[in-house]
């Protein structure tokens, strides 16, 4: 899909007219690198707050290496979420961006399954 592109805009004194146009912007070609690995999730709930809103639109590229401290989709204990996953002192946790929640510790009974990780978001569809 491609929206009409008009450029950058300074949050401010001038309005926007038609000659600014510079060419149409296709946001498939900014979100999407990988056709057949790339997923969308709406996210719901505010434990990713304020980094992504609820009813964001999540991109998950199941292609892409994961890295430490990256924001993923993940099933544990059978319940799909999107935390950062994060390494520490030899153990892992799965943070929310939200500090009203703890840190939840990846144990040896826990029932992990990465999806994959977040490499965009879309807000206000």
């Amino acid at each position: 899909m491609e929206f009409r592109f008009l450029g950058e805009v300074a949050c401010g004194l001038f309005g926007i007219a038609e000659d600014y146009e510079e060419a149409y912007l296709s946001l498939d070609q900014h979100l999407v690198k990988n056709r057949e690995s790339t997923y969308f999730l709406r996210a719901m709930g505010n434990s990713m707050m304020p980094l992504i809103l609820p009813q964001d639109i999540l991109v998950v590229d199941r292609s892409v290496k994961i890295e430490a401290n990256q924001i993923v989709v993940l099933t544990l204990n059978g319940q799909r979420l999107c935390k950062r996953l994060v390494r520490e002192r030899g153990q892992m946790f799965l943070f929310s961006e939200n500090k009203n929640y703890k840190p939840i510790p990846i144990v040896e009974e826990s029932e992990l399954v990465i999806f994959g990780p977040v490499v965009g978001l879309a807000r206000g569809f």
